[in-house]
C-alpha cells in the first residue's frame, strides 16, 4: 500500500514539473481579437433588435384598433350644441374625424364617441332619433354623419352657400379678406377646388379688375404660389397709389 502511495505521489510530482504551455503567437492573438469582435457584434445586433421590438410595442395599437373613451376625452373633443351656420356643423364632424384618425378608433366606436359630444338641443335631437331605432342596433360612423348632416346641413342651405361661392368677387375687399371669404365658401363647392388646376382659376375669377390686369396671365403652378404673387402685386399697387397721392398733394401745395 505504501508503495502505491509513493508511486502516486511520484506521478503527481512529475505533472507539476511539466513545462508551461507556450505563449500565444501574434496570429493566435489576432484570431482571438477577431472572434471577440464577432461575439460583441452579435450581442449588439441582438440588443438592437430587442430595442426595436420594444419601440414598436410602445407605439400603440395598429390602425383601426381600440382606443378607450378616456383617451378620446384626453384630446378635448369639441362639444356640439347647435350651429348658427352650417359650416360649424361641418367643422365639428371634421374635427372628430381627425381625432378618430389620430387615436385609431375602431369604426364601430366612432358613432358612440361622437354622440357623447352632443349636448343641449343637439343632444335632445339625437335622443329622439335614437329612440326611433331598435334598442340594440349598431349605428355606423357613416350613418351618424349622414343623419347629422341631413339635420344640420340641409341640401337647400348647401345650394344657397354654393351659389354665394359662385357669385363671390373681391370688390373693395383686400386680397387677404377675399381669400378668407373664398376659403370659407369653397367647402360648399368642392368640385371647383379639388385640384390646383381648378382652384387657381376659381380664385382668379373674382379678383378686382386692377389685380386681374396684372395677375390674369400669371403662370403659377400651385395655389400658394399664385396667392404669394398676388399679395406682392397688391402691395406694389398700393405703394404706387400712395406715391401718386403724395405727388399730387405736393403739387397742389406748391401751386
Amino acid at each position: 500500500m505504501s508503495r502505491n502511495l509513493h508511486s502516486g505521489h511520484a506521478r503527481g510530482s512529475g505533472d507539476d514539473d511539466l513545462p508551461p504551455p507556450p505563449p500565444p503567437t501574434p496570429s493566435d492573438l489576432l484570431a482571438m481579437l477577431v472572434e471577440g469582435q464577432r461575439v460583441l457584434g452579435d450581442a449588439m445586433r441582438t440588443l438592437a433588435q430587442h430595442q426595436a421590438q420594444g419601440r414598436n410595442q410602445r407605439q400603440g395599437p395598429e390602425p383601426n384598433q381600440f382606443s378607450d373613451f378616456k383617451e378620446f376625452q384626453d384630446t378635448k373633443p369639441p362639444i356640439f350644441k347647435e350651429a348658427e351656420e352650417s359650416l360649424q356643423a361641418e367643422e365639428w364632424l371634421n374635427t372628430l374625424e381627425h381625432k378618430f384618425r389620430l387615436l385609431r378608433v375602431m369604426e364601430q366606436m366612432k358613432a358612440e364617441y361622437a354622440s357623447h359630444q352632443l349636448q343641449g338641443l343637439a343632444g335632445i335631437w339625437w335622443c329622439h332619433y335614437r329612440s326611433t331605432l331598435p334598442e340594440n342596433v349598431q349605428i355606423t360612423w357613416n350613418q351618424f354623419q349622414e343623419t347629422f348632416k341631413s339635420h344640420y346641413i340641409p341640401p337647400g342651405l348647401m345650394a344657397i352657400k354654393h351659389n354665394e361661392f359662385m357669385k363671390l368677387v373681391q370688390g373693395t375687399k383686400t386680397l387677404t379678406e377675399y381669400l378668407y371669404a373664398f376659403n370659407h365658401l369653397a367647402r360648399y363647392a368642392p368640385e371647383f377646388i379639388d385640384s390646383e388646376a381648378k382652384r387657381i382659376p376659381s380664385f382668379k375669377r373674382g379678383l378686382s379688375p386692377k389685380l386681374m390686369k396684372s395677375m390674369g396671365n400669371n403662370k403659377s403652378v400651385t395655389f400658394n404660389e399664385f396667392i404669394s404673387d398676388a399679395l406682392t402685386q397688391e402691395n406694389n399697387n398700393n405703394v404706387y397709389a400712395a406715391s401718386k397721392n403724395c405727388k399730387r398733394v405736393f403739387e397742389v401745395g406748391v401751386s
